[in-house]
């Protein structure tokens, strides 16, 4: 797997940033680096469907983020209700959702595009509280998340990625950008359980 910076190969045909998160030093790894596996994660795929259910009995879908478990928010078959999904972290807050996901988009991310999670390429986006657990990045990569925050790896399409195009000035990416329970920003002291993490894959033309 090739990465690479945006910083180095599209910085000048990304202008949008907002937010809060400050972008310092970020730098991509080479191919010979391998992302970390843990075969104790589990991963739960979550719809509307899901959200309805919960809805039947409680007035809100909550997910456990103390588990070991990536959630993966597919709304390729519908729009998703985000309001109505509240994350129970591991130091005992309740965070919805929707304001977690708000803070992320408006977050400043330097001379990248931020993310646009109801956007992605693949009509999903994950959560996790663990960085390591989406098995994504590098271990140099991930120290560089942990001292910005976020980090992006350019990487060529998956056939099913949209739009695809050959066009040079179209960007495939993936992010991975982790926010502070309490402020919203950076995570202050990567303390488990008092951050939660998000990946999403994007083409950008």
């Amino acid at each position: 797997m090739i990465r690479q910076s945006i910083r180095s190969s599209k910085s000048l045909a990304l202008s949008v940033a907002l937010g809060v998160i400050a972008a310092a030093g970020f730098t991509g790894c080479g191919a010979s680096e391998e992302a970390p596996v843990d075969d104790a994660v589990a991963h739960e795929r979550i719809t509307q469907a899901e959200v309805s259910k919960a809805l039947e009995t409680s007035e809100f879908l909550s997910l456990d983020m103390s588990r070991d478990t990536v959630y993966a928010l597919d709304y390729s078959g519908g729009a998703i209700d985000y309001a109505r999904i509240k994350l129970s972290t591991g130091d005992g807050k309740e965070i919805l959702l929707s304001e977690q996901m708000a803070a992320i988009e408006q977050a400043d991310y330097g001379d990248y595009r931020a993310p646009v999670l109801t956007e992605a390429s693949d009509d999903r986006f994950s959560i996790s509280s663990d960085e390591t657990a989406f098995g994504k990045l590098s271990e140099s990569e991930l120290d560089q998340l942990r001292t910005d925050g976020f980090f992006y790896s350019e990487e060529p399409p998956a056939p099913g990625a949209k739009p695809q195009s050959t066009d040079p000035d179209c960007i495939h990416a993936y992010c991975e950008v982790c926010t502070d329970n309490t402020t919203g920003g950076r995570p202050e002291t990567w303390k488990p359980g008092t951050y939660t993490c998000y990946l999403i894959e994007h083409v950008w033309c």
